[in-house]
């Protein structure tokens, strides 16, 4: 099993290299994305580790906007790069900077070895009629990264054919390289970025959209392995909260294979802790 690891980082380059250090196996190939606003010190040890490593590259910095298309755009970038690039990875698992592995890779191998499926969490966004109209009500543009409402629009159904069911859930996947190939190559593809392109937060409907209506449905696993909390902000608004050494209990006892998120300057315990379980 040969993994295809894509990682956006913006801050805080101590825990890139320690994240890159948790998951680097040489059969594996890694792509990393450095935020264009990031501070140099992020840019230099990318650089310094792509120029180290034959299977380290690095993704041309654009500026990425929460909540913007640019987010959705980075990954399908970063999918057909990572397929130009090497035929032989089979899986791709995206992470960002302050994530980190549960498990060890020869774990994370043996789970994915012989499967076809595309673990992805997806919900219909029709059942929840908040969260549509505030990511699909507007049109939404990105500018000097923000990202700016442009008045109403024509809801998703009036787009598409009425088999086509809309779905978000959170952005964190391990596809297989066949769907990520989908992802560049389709016209479905196609139609659904000219549509998500100008909603609220796409890179947590784009993708499971399009997984849901495409002929990989069958492949679907509604689950990432992915072990975060989330604190509410606003009615719709939830961040991740920062692991510290009390939830290091709750961390191994999930069936999670990465957790985030980590912060070293808050608790860098918890990271040595981690570290030490898997042998790092």
């Amino acid at each position: 099993m040969r993994i295809a690891y894509f990682i956006m980082a913006h801050h805080k380059p101590s825990l890139l290299l320690r994240l890159i250090n948790a998951i680097y196996t040489e059969e594996n190939v890694y792509l990393i994305h450095i935020d264009s606003g990031a501070a140099l010190e992020v840019h230099e040890l990318a650089w310094n580790l792509s120029e180290s490593n034959p299977n380290i590259r690095i993704l041309p910095s654009r500026y990425l906007s929460w909540g913007g298309w640019s987010l959705v755009q980075a990954e399908l970038d970063a999918m057909a790069y990572l397929i130009s690039w090497d035929r032989g990875w089979e899986y791709y698992i995206n992470l960002s900077g302050q994530d980190f592995p549960l498990a060890r890779q020869n774990i994370i191998d043996q789970f994915l070895s012989g499967s076809e499926a595309n673990y992805l969490m997806a919900r219909e966004i029709n059942l929840d009629p908040v969260q549509k109209k505030m990511t699909q009500a507007y049109y939404r543009v990105e500018d000097c990264g923000t990202v700016l409402n442009m008045g109403e629009r024509k809801p998703f159904e009036e787009y598409f054919a009425p088999h086509i069911v809309p779905y978000y859930g959170s952005q964190w996947k391990l596809i297989t390289r066949s769907f990520a190939n989908y992802c560049v190559t389709s016209h479905l593809s196609f139609e659904m970025q000219d549509y998500f392109r100008y909603t609220f937060i796409p890179d947590e409907a784009f993708f499971q959209t399009l997984l849901l209506n495409s002929e990989f449905k069958d492949t679907h696993i509604n689950a990432n392995y992915r072990y975060f909390q989330m604190k509410q902000y606003e009615e719709v608004f939830q961040r991740p909260i920062i692991f510290d050494t009390t939830h290091l209990q709750a961390l191994f006892q999930s069936d999670a294979l990465f957790a985030r998120k980590f912060d070293d300057e808050v608790d860098e315990n918890i990271l040595a802790m981690i570290e030490k379980s898997l042998h790092i």
